[in-house]
């Protein structure tokens, strides 16, 4: 799969050109009618210009090189996997009230050989209730949300040959397991989309800002790598094959709350397969440990989202 960079830098060009085409319909709007502001007018209708020129050559030249370097798309994989086993990795953080219940809930779904839930530090009784559960619980000293998706998937990786990546807070349903064993013949890896809102709760944390920023995020991903379609980065959930979690587990450094955003970018620099299929999404069990409904946070992680995206 072809790395089409200059189309990421080409696009938000394009945004830049278009903020100064505004302020040029702004600024000769005001001269016309005070008098004033052709200067500014003028002035913006260079860097519009400009910018806006700039912009499209680099988009033209990531669609047009192909053409001339024989690069070519991504044929359509078909390998079912009906004898195969699914290991969950469960992440877990100050989780007791949740975490029993989404371990039952998981363990119980066919085809799952096993669940490991990673208690990355609790304070509270998060161990203890996995463990009345009937799962494994290991604990990642390691702090952060990455860090503890990474040691969630090696964990997994023992115990399946499909692994499923899924937080333990009851956000998630283990019947939506079915439908991307559904789709990972066809794929290296399947992730879930939060963004359908027929199917999220109204009480759900996944508020108007962080939809759309996880929309956005995406789609400039999605610009980077024509061959795939995102609508969500930061959604946890997700399976895929150990043979692919394999190629790319040592390449995972992200230990903050932009992991999801790496492990698929990641994946896609690696030419595997992701498809992006619609989950439900309920209200989450106990506190947000993550970015939850916090605007600054939410803020802080697609700002080190579009670092990813713009310099990896």
């Amino acid at each position: 799969m072809r790395d089409n960079k200059l189309s990421v830098y080409g696009v938000q060009l394009l945004a830049v050109a278009g903020l100064f085409f505004l302020l040029q319909a702004g600024a000769f709007l005001y001269a016309g009618l005070t008098g004033a502001g052709g200067p500014v007018a003028r002035f913006a209708m260079i860097c519009a210009n400009g910018v806006f020129c700039l912009g499209a050559v680099l988009v033209a030249a990531d669609f047009l090189l192909p053409l001339f370097s024989g690069a070519a798309e991504k044929s359509l994989i078909f390998s079912p996997l009906p004898e195969s086993r699914v290991g969950v990795g469960m992440t877990a953080y100050n989780d007791e009230l949740s975490i029993a219940a989404a371990a039952e809930d998981f363990a119980a779904q066919e085809r799952v050989a096993g669940v490991t839930v990673v208690d990355n530090n609790s304070s509270d009784r998060t161990s203890e209730e996995a463990a009345r559960a009937g799962v494994a619980v290991v604990r990642e000293s390691v702090q952060g949300y990455g860090a503890c998706c990474m040691r969630a998937l090696r964990e997994a990786m023992k115990t399946g040959d499909i692994v499923c990546l899924v937080e333990g807070d009851c956000t998630f349903s283990g019947h939506d397991l079915k439908k991307m064993l559904a789709y990972i013949e066809n794929a290296d890896m399947v992730v879930g989309t939060r963004t359908t809102r027929e199917l999220n709760t109204p009480d759900s944390q996944l508020n108007t800002s962080i939809r759309w920023g996880n929309v956005l995020m995406a789609k400039l991903l999605q610009v980077r790598f024509h061959a795939v379609r995102l609508t969500d980065v930061g959604c946890t959930f997700r399976v895929i094959r150990r043979a692919a979690l394999e190629k790319i587990i040592d390449q995972l450094r992200v230990t903050g709350n932009h992991f999801s955003c790496e492990m698929i970018l990641v994946a896609l620099e690696n030419n595997l397969m992701v498809i992006e299929i619609p989950v439900t999404l309920k209200k989450r069990v106990g506190e947000s440990k993550g970015v939850g409904n916090n605007f600054f946070k939410a803020a802080a992680t697609a700002i080190d989202m579009w670092k990813l995206i713009m310099f990896r």
